[in-house]
C-alpha cells in the first residue's frame, strides 16, 4: 500500500515538472513582453501645446454670428484673434505601437489625469518597452470626457473690433489622437527616452459649422460645447491628429 502511495506521488510530481516545464516553453518570443522585463528603458512623454493665439479668418464670422447674435460679426472682414489663456484636456491612456522584426508590438500606460496643455511641456506619463529597434512607430494620446468633466477645456478670449469677449470651449466624447514617428533604437536600458509630443491649438474652430455644436452668448461671455461622437468625431480628429507630432530623443 505505502509503495502504491509512493509510486502515485512520484507520478504526480513528475507530471507537475512536465506541466511547469510546458508552460515555460510556451511563453515564446512572440509574446509581448511585459513591463518589467530586465533589459527594458523608459520613455517619458510630455506635450507642448503650440499656437495658442490664432486668428479666424472672416469665413468663420458667420458661425459667431450665429451664437453671439450680433448680425455686425458676419460682415465683419477682419480677423478675430483667439488666444487660449487655459487649456485642459482629460488623459485616458498614452500608447506606443510599432514593429520590432516580424513582431508588432504595444505597450501603453492607462491613466485618469488632468493634463495642463498651457505648461511647457506637461508631463504625460513613462512607458517602459524592452531594448531593440522599433520601426513603423505610432503613438496614440486617448483623452476622453463628458460634460460635467470635458474631454478638453478651452477657456480664452476672442477679441473683434477692439473689444476682447471671454470665451469657453467644451468638448465632450472620446478623441484618440494619434501621430506617426521616426524608427527608436533602444540598446541601453540606463538611457532614458523623452517622447516629445506637441499639438496645435489653432484647428478646432475652423473646422466646425454652425450646427456642429451648442454655444450660448450670457453676460458678454461667448460659450461653445461640442459633443464630438457621431458624425463630427471625424472631423475634430482629423483636425486635430494633422497637428499633433511626436519625436523620441535620448541624452
Amino acid at each position: 500500500m505505502k509503495t502504491g502511495i509512493l509510486q502515485f506521488c512520484g507520478a504526480l510530481g513528475i507530471a507537475t515538472m512536465m506541466l511547469a516545464s510546458c508552460s515555460k516553453d510556451m511563453s515564446g518570443p512572440d509574446q509581448q513582453p511585459t513591463a518589467n522585463v530586465k533589459d527594458s528603458t523608459s520613455i517619458n512623454y510630455e506635450i507642448a501645446a503650440v499656437n495658442p493665439t490664432y486668428t479666424l479668418t472672416p469665413d468663420a464670422a458667420g458661425r459667431l454670428s450665429a451664437i453671439t447674435g450680433d448680425a455686425s460679426m458676419a460682415k465683419s472682414s477682419g480677423g478675430f484673434d483667439i488666444t487660449w489663456d487655459t487649456a485642459t484636456a482629460r488623459l485616458r491612456e498614452i500608447r506606443f505601437d510599432a514593429k520590432r522584426g516580424k513582431d508588432e508590438l504595444e505597450f501603453k500606460l492607462k491613466t485618469d489625469r488632468q493634463i495642463d496643455l498651457k505648461q511647457i511641456p506637461a508631463q504625460l506619463g513613462a512607458i517602459r518597452i524592452p531594448l531593440g529597434t522599433y520601426q513603423q512607430v505610432k503613438v496614440y494620446a486617448r483623452v476622453e470626457g463628458d460634460k460635467k468633466d470635458p474631454a478638453v477645456r478651452l477657456i480664452g478670449f476672442l477679441t473683434w473690433d477692439g473689444k476682447k469677449i471671454p470665451m469657453e470651449i467644451l468638448l465632450s466624447g472620446v478623441i484618440e489622437l494619434q501621430a506617426h514617428g521616426k524608427d527608436v533604437v533602444v540598446t541601453d536600458k540606463n538611457i532614458d527616452w523623452k517622447g516629445s509630443l506637441k499639438i496645435s491649438m489653432d484647428l478646432i474652430l475652423t473646422k466646425l459649422q454652425v450646427g456642429d455644436f451648442t454655444g450660448s452668448f450670457t453676460n458678454g461671455k461667448l460659450k461653445i460645447s461640442v459633443d464630438i461622437n457621431g458624425n463630427l468625431h471625424n472631423k475634430v480628429v482629423d483636425a486635430l491628429q494633422n497637428s499633433m507630432s511626436v519625436d523620441h530623443i535620448h541624452n
